[in-house]
């Protein structure tokens, strides 16, 4: 060992050991047993002394010190570093720094010593290593608390502490392109020290694979517009503002370094730029064989709102749709809308998302289906997401009309012009008709005649409704319309006939049936499943001073729709006094006409194979619907007899009409008194509905409660009757014969009332 090995510590590199803080004793002595020349021309000698005493307690290492009291003062002393020992010799000596005197030490009168007085102390030199040894190795920095030394301690409250903590924010997150982002450096901790931020705006070409690669530039508060694809050493440690010229979803970092560490934060997708939404979708129906479609205009789309593509189909029937793949030439982009560059889409739509409400889910594809079970009017929804964030909803505002199969139809017009407006019976929600039909009448015949008011009543209300077969109006099944012709003033009544119109309810046209039935007006019309008939009205030959009803019977035969010869009624057709319907009720005549016209008050209605009909008892200020009757006749031909039956039971009735349902016949007038006729033992029955009737009346309208007020009425041939009621579009009414109570309905379609009924 060298005296440089010895001369100073060498913390804090590492932690001082007995190689260089010597292990001492306190108060070690003998006596020096051979003098001891330091001028010795034998190296050996001069490295080694012989002593007299116990050294079994001094350390195999250390130093030792000679002293004497014969020499000068300065001279006295000398110490020695030595490397080893025997039971009576230290050797190796090498004298420590400070001890270069020659003086030979005298054998007997020269101590060897090693004490607290020795320049290093064995206790002090354990507490140096364990004050070192807990202090710890400069630069030593813990990663975890409460390590074992200071240094690490200190460095790790020092990295917790002084290292910076990264943070930024943005002005905006979403733009178009050219978008222009300022960043605001809004890091912490930074220090006194120099700090270094450097920032990745994410723009960097996806092919470079190797950090290396990517250059890195300074910049204060821009970074200049044509510099992509590079880090950014942001000089100053402000704002700085980056503008992004390709759409693309950016993912920003910012990277902080001082003399205490580095920091980075990232933030995924930080920043959208786009391009502009796509444009609407084109979107196309691809109608089955019973489905019907209208394409949009303008042709090739985009479509107006108010021209969208519609399709008109029954319910529980598949509804196919989708975009077109390819280029639209009418707009040089994709169907779905998006830009392109060539053929390929800029900014790709990513998610398809319909928005039909009916029965299906539907998958994220640019085609889909629907099913509704539920008639009415829908809107086809697509939402379009594309991959930069951007998305464009398409809507087609009630393009999915779902006809259901059973309907009940409201005939209004207005000026002899009709439309067939549509009633699901499911939906409860009315579709206007959009087909006009002309009606084929003329009342100037009654102008002038007696009771002239109340004649108009009824020949506008001469009307009657038939099911052309057994398909439904959602299969395109077929409705007979029958109204009076009427005739120009002064014709004879001879010359009047029924007009039949043909009614196809899936499309809602109308077309005028070939059959001519000459027949003047005021006829009862009872339609069965396989036949329908017109019987009685004004007599063809307006006899003077009697009012005759017409005994003639026509008979439809409906599904193939022909005219059965006609027949005559006779006296034994007539039963239980049924034969005072020959006549019309009249109170006097007036130059051989009847004062109150040559007709009479029918309301009718058919229950399986069954029909019944009231009619007027009494004229004038004692006008009253009361006589009943029925039809009797075998399976092929129900009206052969006709027999008179209990008068109606209840109030007098004025106005109202007569339903057919599975549990009765009932008569509904304005008001909630019920009268219903027990088909099983004959009797009629009245009674009222649970909840007030004038919850479900327009109160908003003079007389809304007068039970004069006219309506229409439909059986849905099970348990339901429907009202609609002529002084208020909002007075349209459910029955359900079950309980016994009303319903309110939504409003139905305006215009004046003529027709209804379901099928």
């Amino acid at each position: 060992m060298t005296t440089e090995q010895f001369e100073s510590s060498n913390y804090p590199t590492e932690i001082d050991s007995d190689q260089n803080l010597f292990l001492v004793h306190d108060s070690l002595r003998v006596v020096l047993a051979e003098n001891y020349d330091p001028n010795d021309s034998v190296l050996a000698n001069r490295t080694k002394i012989t002593v007299s005493g116990d050294i079994s307690r001094f350390p195999d290492t250390g130093i030792i010190t000679l002293t004497e009291q014969y020499s000068e003062v300065e001279d006295r002393a000398i110490s020695f570093y030595y490397t080893s020992k025997t039971t009576n010799t230290f050797e190796g000596l090498i004298a420590l720094p400070g001890f270069d005197n020659d003086t030979v030490k005298t054998k007997g009168l020269t101590n060897v010593t090693q004490n607290v007085m020795a320049e290093h102390h064995n206790a002090i030199k354990n507490a140096v290593i364990a004050v070192e040894t807990f202090v710890g190795v400069k630069g030593t920095i813990d990663t975890v608390p409460f390590g074992d030394t200071m240094e690490g301690r200190i460095n790790f409250l020092r990295k917790l502490v002084l290292t910076p903590r990264a943070w930024f924010t943005a002005d905006k997150h979403v733009g178009l392109v050219p978008l222009t982002v300022t960043f605001k450096n809004e890091s912490f901790r930074l220090g006194d020290g120099e700090v270094i931020f450097t920032w990745d705006f994410g723009d960097q070409s996806s092919n470079i694979s190797v950090v290396s690669l990517i250059s890195t530039i300074s910049a204060t508060s821009n970074v200049p517009l044509s510099i992509t694809d590079v880090s950014v050493v942001d000089t100053d440690g402000g704002t700085i503002s980056k503008t992004y010229t390709s759409p693309n979803k950016y993912t920003v970092s910012l990277k902080v370094e001082n003399q205490y560490g580095t920091d980075v934060v990232e933030f995924e997708d930080f920043i959208t730029a786009r391009i502009e939404a796509p444009i609407e979708a084109v979107i196309a129906f691809t109608a089955s064989t019973s489905q019907t479609t209208i394409a949009g205009l303008p042709s090739g789309g985009p479509f107006d709102p108010e021209t969208p593509p519609t399709i008109r189909s029954r319910t529980n029937k598949f509804i196919n749709m989708s975009i077109p793949s390819g280029i639209n030439p009418s707009t040089l982009r994709t169907y779905a809308g998006e830009e392109v560059v060539g053929s390929t889409p800029i900014d790709p739509i990513e998610t398809y998302t319909w928005s039909l409400t009916d029965d299906l889910t539907h998958a994220n594809s640019t085609s889909t289906r629907a099913s509704y079970s539920v008639g009415g009017l829908y809107d086809l929804i697509l939402r379009c997401d594309t991959s930069y964030g951007a998305y464009r909803i398409t809507t087609y505002k009630d393009c999915i009309d779902i006809i259901e199969q059973r309907n009940l139809w409201l005939f209004t017009e207005s000026s002899n012009t009709a439309y067939g407006n549509e009633f699901g019976l499911i939906s409860e929600t009315f579709k206007s008709g959009d087909v006009p039909y002309t009606i084929l009448r003329d009342s100037a015949f009654l102008t002038g005649s007696n009771n002239e008011e109340q004649a108009l009543r009824e020949f506008n209300k001469n009307t009657g409704f038939a099911i052309n077969g057994t398909i439904g109006s959602g299969d395109n099944g077929i409705a007979i319309l029958a109204y009076s012709s009427g005739g120009g003033s002064g014709s004879p009544l001879s010359s009047q006939s029924v007009r039949l119109a043909e009614f196809e309810g899936f499309g809602g046209t109308f077309s005028n049936s070939a059959i001519t039935i000459t027949r003047p007006w005021n006829w009862i019309f009872l339609p069965f499943s396989q036949k329908a008939y017109f019987l009685f009205g004004a007599d063809p030959d307006a006899t003077a001073g009697q009012n005759l009803s017409n005994q003639i019977k026509d008979t439809l035969t409906l599904g193939g729709l022909s005219l059965d010869a006609p027949t005559t009624l006779t006296g034994v057709n007539y039963l239980n006094g049924a034969n005072e319907l020959v006549n019309h009720v009249t109170s006097s005549y007036s130059a051989g006409e009847p004062l109150n016209g040559r007709f009479a008050v029918y309301r009718s209605a058919v229950k399986d194979s069954t029909g019944y009909f009231l009619r007027n008892d009494g004229v004038g200020t004692f006008f009253k619907i009361k006589s009943f009757y029925r039809t009797e006749g075998v399976s092929d031909d129900p009206v052969v007899n006709i027999r008179k039956l209990q008068d109606i039971a209840g109030d007098v009735k004025t106005e109202g009409e007569l339903v057919g349902l599975s549990n009765g016949v009932f008569f509904f007038n304005n008001s909630g008194n019920i009268s219903a006729f027990n088909t099983v033992n004959g009797v009629w029955e009245t009674g009222s509905s649970s909840s007030p009737f004038s919850m479900y009346q327009d109160t908003s309208v003079d007389d809304f409660s007068d039970t004069s007020n006219t309506l229409l009425a439909a059986s849905d041939g099970d348990r339901n009757a429907y009202l609609s009621y002529d002084y208020s579009t909002s007075a349209f009414i459910k029955y359900n014969s079950v309980d016994q109570t009303f319903f309110g309905l939504n409003p139905r379609i305006s215009g004046n009332q003529w027709i209804m009924g379901i099928y």
